[in-house]
């Protein structure tokens, strides 16, 4: 079963759309709406890394899925969204910081998505 992300790699919608859809959202969206906006932005920011093999970084970034499931993220902080959102914004050791790149929404929507993925 495909998720969301591939679908959204292996369909028709080019990145120019994908950007417009994530750059129309209302500031009330819904739970869902806030779900699947984060669902693109993992596609276009964090899929290539944590998703994929990637032979040009030394260290590859961990797999996300199940992050909170787990007690504690891979650096060892614990695993709730506060955390995460820092992660993000912040960057850590190989991971840039996305604080330039994406809004509070837009990661308020990633770790929403996040939870999504077991």
């Amino acid at each position: 079963m495909m998720s969301l992300v591939q679908k959204l790699a292996a369909g028709p919608l080019s990145l120019a759309t994908l950007f417009l859809m994530v750059g129309c959202s209302s500031r009330a969206e819904n739970s869902a709406d806030a779900e699947q906006r984060g669902a693109i932005l993992f596609a276009m920011h964090c899929s290539p890394c944590h998703e994929a093999v990637n032979p040009q970084l030394k260290v590859q970034p961990p797999s996300l899925k199940g992050l909170f499931a787990s007690k504690s993220l891979p650096s060892g902080a614990p695993a709730t969204d506060d955390h995460v959102k820092e992660t993000i914004i912040e960057g850590r050791g190989i991971m840039p910081a996305f604080d330039q790149r994406l809004t509070k929404d837009d990661v308020n929507a990633i770790v929403k998505y996040l939870h999504t993925l077991n």
